[in-house]
């Protein structure tokens, strides 16, 4: 055990040496449209990143979307409270320095007990489109910029969008349970082997 952890460890740094892993977050690409309601799901409860664009087998689900104005306040929030009841938005904070909503700022996400990780988010950017990222899971000032205006300026904000780390976000799954079954059963096998 010791040693797989080691070795992880110094894959990691070789791969942080040569510049694979992202400091914060990496720019995967540049789409039209919307994310949710669009390129990844009509349902915003069914919207999840594919697994070509997250690395994560099965694609990756929602977890949160924020809406903002022009002076980058949050006017809105939906989350998908079906598959992360720990998430109720106080988690996140966000940063557009003085001159509000520039198409550009930092958010930063403090993880509780049972909140998920973040593996991509989504920055768009009114109607251009929007800019989708990866991350490393360092969740403070991540760097964000949208899609550019036709004049070369970032398109003002009009969501950001946050997705798990797993694909596989059924906890009670068929084999999940039988495992936990065989594990209970296997308990009480032991206890009535000691009377």
């Amino acid at each position: 055990m010791r040693i797989g952890f080691l070795k992880a460890l110094a894959i990691s740094g070789v791969l942080s040496a040569a510049g694979a892993l992202p400091a914060h977050a990496a720019l995967i690409d540049t789409f039209e449209g919307n994310d949710c309601a669009g390129l990844f799901g009509q349902k915003f409860e069914e919207c999840r990143v594919p697994e070509d664009l997250s690395g994560v087998k099965g694609g990756t689900p929602v977890i949160i979307k924020f809406e903002f104005n022009n002076d980058g306040d949050v006017t809105a929030t939906f989350i998908n409270s079906a598959l992360f009841p720990s998430i109720d938005g106080s988690e996140f904070s966000f940063d557009f320095g003085d001159d509000g909503n520039t198409g550009t700022g930092s958010w930063t996400y403090v993880q509780g007990a049972g909140d998920p990780e973040i593996s991509v988010f989504a920055a768009k950017g009114g109607n251009i489109g929007f800019n989708l990222y990866s991350t490393n899971g360092d969740y403070s000032d991540v760097e964000f910029v949208t899609p550019n205006n036709p004049n070369g300026s970032p398109a003002g904000l009009s969501h950001l969008t946050f997705y798990d780390t797993d694909g596989d976000i059924d906890a009670t799954e068929p084999g999940t349970l039988a495992l936990l079954g065989l594990g209970l059963f296997a308990i009480g096998m032991s206890r009535r082997r000691r009377r």
